[in-house]
């Protein structure tokens, strides 16, 4: 007799015992129709293959000790959200004295399946050429009842944000916590997530040929965030206030839930015609752009992140060099400091003619009629930003 295993539907406001009445609605956003019933059991199907071995391996090498078909009490199986490619659900074992939870990514359709099996090879050589901390581990990667999956690590308290406006129609990053429900972010806070999303890119982008984490959108949650609780204010009026909001901002930890390209720059595929400061010059330009795009409640239209994005995607980026170090073996230059010099010499329309040819990328997405309608005042700010950077 194997584990109990329990069917959830994850929400805002907690999680919702999935009703087998219902197993027959098609999942969100599927072309295909797929039910329910099918997803839920296939998920089933696929970790229980020969008395979980294949899980059971895997997770037993990850926690460094044996574990065993026999100490596995219940499962629960609760699907998180619904993409264009993926229907990612997590797994959750529960064992005598612990609970190990897993995510898992499922991919129904054939351009999902593809992309899901391209993820899993991306993954495994980014955490082999970088060593980095900030994608999942991945576990296994499997094809069961014409689905696709990949079981990989689950970033635990970690959730997605989205631009959204408050009561007052005030544009605000708003954090979509299932735990304890959605709420508005802080200036701080925002600035934060920014600088480490725009840091972790940077971190991933190989200065010898330019490769980059490509395909990633605010508007999808592929970033998500931690955000620890509140310290209680001290005692000492507003003063002692803005110390606990920016120590606050600073325990901010941010995660990358997916890579499935990690190629050069569009159009710059052959890294010997390049110059590597022009190559680099491209990404941290399109950087500052893609920083600003999500969708309104992760759902709507798209829309623009204010200016202080300009600000905290350029301190995350040359946070992110200086921790490279030396770039004299790709770029001829000693320090991070030395990029920031060239950017400075540029002139604004030298930026823009850069940025111009970039845009050409987005022109068949929904991103282009607004990059169009943001990137004069963009250019102007981003000219300013760069200036007052100290050296």
């Amino acid at each position: 007799m194997g584990p109990s295993i329990q069917y959830l539907i994850s929400s805002p406001y907690g999680d919702i015992p999935a009703d087998e009445s219902r197993w027959d609605l098609p999942l969100e956003g599927d072309e295909l129709k797929t039910p329910y019933r099918i997803y839920f059991h296939s998920i089933k199907d696929f970790l229980s293959k020969d008395e979980f071995k294949p899980l059971l391996s895997k997770i037993s090498k990850e926690l460094g000790e044996e574990l065993q078909f026999k100490d596995i009490f219940e499962i629960i199986i609760r699907t998180e959200k619904h993409g264009v490619l993926y229907h990612p659900a997590s797994v959750e074992l529960i064992l005598k004295d612990s609970r190990l939870k897993f995510g898992l990514n499922v991919a129904v359709s054939d351009t999902g399946r593809y992309w899901l099996k391209e993820e899993f090879g991306v993954l495994h050589k980014l955490h082999a050429k970088f060593a980095l901390p900030y994608l999942p581990k991945v576990y296994s990667y499997g094809e069961f009842n014409t689905m696709s999956f990949l079981l990989e690590e689950w970033f635990e308290g970690y959730h997605e944000f989205h631009i959204s406006r408050d009561e007052d129609g005030t544009q605000k990053l708003k954090l979509w916590d299932f735990d304890k429900g959605y709420k508005y972010l802080t200036s701080e806070q925002s600035f934060e997530i920014y600088k480490k999303a725009s840091q972790i890119l940077t971190l991933y982008y190989d200065l010898e040929d330019f490769s980059q984490v490509l395909a990633w959108h605010h508007a999808a949650g592929d970033f998500v965030v931690k955000i620890p609780p509140s310290p209680p204010l001290p005692k000492g009026g507003l003063g002692g206030f803005m110390g606990p909001r920016k120590l606050s901002a600073e325990k901010i930890d941010i995660r990358l839930t997916t890579a499935r390209k990690y190629e050069p720059f569009i159009g710059f595929i052959d890294s010997n015609a390049l110059n590597p400061i022009l190559a680099l010059c491209y990404f941290f330009l399109n950087l500052t752009m893609k920083m600003r795009l999500d969708k309104l409640d992760g759902l709507e239209e798209v829309v623009w992140a204010d200016d202080t994005c300009i600000e905290a995607t350029l301190i995350g980026f040359f946070e992110a060099m200086q921790t490279k170090g030396s770039l004299k073996p790709y770029l001829n230059l000693a320090k991070a400091e030395d990029f920031l010099s060239l950017l400075k010499s540029f002139t604004q329309e030298e930026l823009k003619t850069i940025i111009i040819s970039l845009i050409d990328q987005y022109r068949d997405t929904s991103d282009y009629p607004v990059i169009m309608s943001n990137i004069d005042d963009h250019i102007d700010k981003l000219c300013i930003t760069l200036q007052n950077l100290p050296l």
